[in-house]
C-alpha cells in the first residue's frame, strides 16, 4: 500500500471507529460531563450530523465553525506536513484558528449560556455531584 493510501486508510477507520463510539454510546463531551461547563468544540459532533443530514441552519446553529476541521483533516492526509512553507505563516495560521475558536467560543457562552443547547450547563457533571455530596447547594 502507497504511503498516501496507508495514511488515508488509517484516518477513515479511526473517523470510521470515532463516529461509531460517538452515536452508539452517546458519550457526548467529557469536559462537559466532568465540569459541566460546555469546551470550545462542543456542538460540533451534532453540528457535523446535521450538515450529513444537510440541515445546514442546524449545523450552524450548533457550532458555526463545523466546516472548518474537514478541509484541514483532508489537507494533512492529501499534503502532510505544514501548510505553509514559511514557519511564521504556519504559526500566525494556526494561532489565527485558536484565536478565531476562543473568540466564537466566548461569543456563544456569552449568548447561549447556561440554558441554550449545545451550550447549557450540565447540573449532572461529576464535579457537581461532588459538590452536592459534600454540602453543597
Amino acid at each position: 500500500m502507497r504511503p498516501l493510501n496507508k495514511r488515508l486508510h488509517k484516518l477513515l477507520t479511526a473517523l470510521g471507529l470515532s463516529a461509531a463510539a460517538l452515536l452508539l454510546l452517546d458519550a457526548g463531551c467529557p469536559i462537559r460531563h466532568i465540569t459541566g461547563i460546555p469546551c470550545p468544540g462542543c456542538g460540533m459532533t451534532r453540528a457535523c450530523l446535521a450538515a450529513l443530514r444537510l440541515d445546514f441552519s442546524e449545523a450552524f446553529r450548533m457550532h458555526p465553525l463545523w466546516p472548518l476541521p474537514l478541509p484541514l483533516i483532508l489537507l494533512q492526509v492529501f499534503r502532510p506536513g505544514p501548510l505553509f512553507r514559511n514557519p511564521r505563516a504556519e504559526n500566525g495560521f494556526w494561532w489565527s484558528m485558536l484565536a478565531l475558536v476562543m473568540a466564537v467560543y466566548a461569543v456563544r457562552m456569552a449568548l447561549l449560556f447556561p440554558h441554550t443547547p449545545p451550550m447549557d450547563f450540565n447540573d449532572g457533571a461529576l464535579i457537581c455531584r461532588i459538590w452536592r455530596f459534600f454540602g453543597g447547594s
